[in-house]
């Protein structure tokens, strides 16, 4: 029984992992592990007591993964599609693979899930648009400034603080944003490198790693009170300074996650 509910375990994990790439949703480990722990209790107590089998306990256990999973997303009915799309794919292959078998075995389970996360590797790997574009509006305590961006799925720096995606332009496209006194910091410490600029800058500003085609590095990164992506006002987000102009298809002089916020 512990093999079995390990391998339940793993695969729920891989299948939430999975439905969250589709979708384009941010991930945590330890959250999709939580409740890949959920749906593998679950499963389990199915096996040794079939009443659990109900349409509302399937639906209760269902949300409840979803939930710790992926907690308030704005798409998470998106989410469930994609999750019962997986499990249908694994259903039906595992349900072929025991009766091949003759028995539900914790090996066959993980032959199991192997076989559908590569059934589903090619519609994971071009479902959906990586060059989609927005027409982005950043507001700070110096004025406002508006980008063209590329809405890149596979962008995936992100906030340490908050979790949400954070925009990236060259200094000169996002400086508008920021006080005449930044404004000044910024130029006069434009040669030095980004632990020194940290220092001199003082609060609001913090250091990301970023990897661009020419390297990697250290980029600075800074606050917007507000970004208005296609209209739809997203609150604040932090911008990333990049030592090189973004020039993206399309005319796009930035770079946004896939989902934003």
């Amino acid at each position: 029984m512990d093999r079995l509910l390990c391998m339940e375990i793993l695969a729920d994990t891989l299948l939430l992992w999975a439905a969250g790439k589709l979708c384009s949703a941010r991930r945590s480990l330890w959250r999709l592990a939580l409740a890949g722990t959920l749906g593998g209790l679950y499963a389990v107590l199915t096996l040794y007591f079939p009443p659990a089998a109900t349409v509302p306990g399937k639906v209760g256990a269902l949300l409840g993964m979803l939930l710790l999973a992926y907690g308030r997303e704005k798409k998470l009915w998106k989410l469930g599609l994609a999750f019962l799309f997986l499990c249908a794919v694994y259903g039906g292959v595992a349900a072929a693979v025991t009766l091949a078998l003759g028995r539900a075995t914790a090996r066959a389970l993980l032959f199991s899930a192997g076989i559908s996360l590569g059934i589903c590797a090619l519609p994971f790997r071009f479902a959906g648009p990586r060059g989609g574009r927005s027409r982005l509006l950043l507001r700070g305590p110096g004025g406002t400034v508006e980008l063209l961006a590329l809405r890149d799925t596979g962008h995936e720096l992100t906030d340490p603080f908050t979790g949400k995606s954070v925009v990236v332009a060259s200094e000169e496209a996002l400086t508008p944003i920021f006080s005449p006194e930044v404004r000044s910091k910024l130029a006069a410490t434009r040669d030095l490198p980004p632990q020194l600029r940290l220092e001199a800058l003082g609060g609001g500003f913090f250091l990301l790693p970023l990897r661009t085609v020419s390297g990697s590095g250290l980029a600075l990164c800074g606050r917007a009170e507000e970004l208005v992506a296609d209209g739809e006002s997203l609150g604040s987000c932090r911008v990333v300074f990049s030592r090189e102009e973004i020039r993206a298809g399309g005319g796009c002089n930035a770079l946004i996650g896939g989902e934003p916020v």
